[in-house]
């Protein structure tokens, strides 16, 4: 498995670490300190390792998805990583 970004990680931490739901960018951005055009980076990454699902309108700008969910594999590749600082 590669290895994950650093905002990518900053992402999965927000993710693992919330309720279990979709999130938005906006809520993202709040949650991370990342500006919109990182985060959109960080979450395609993250779709491509099938850590999140994406939900996809055209009216998500400045992102370039709706909302995001954590799927059951993101959470298998969070724990294998061993990510220091969360004991999720």
């Amino acid at each position: 498995m590669e290895k994950m970004g650093k905002n990518a990680e900053k992402i999965m931490y927000a993710l693992v670490g919330g309720i279990m739901r979709q999130y938005t960018g906006k809520e993202l951005s709040a949650m991370t300190a990342l500006p919109p055009n990182e985060v959109n980076t960080a979450v395609r990454e993250l779709e491509r390792m099938g850590a999140v699902d994406l939900h996809i309108r055209a009216s998500s700008e400045p992102y370039l998805f709706t909302s995001v969910a954590l799927t059951a594999k993101g959470r298998v590749i969070f724990q294998e990583t061993k990510m220091p600082g969360c004991d999720t």
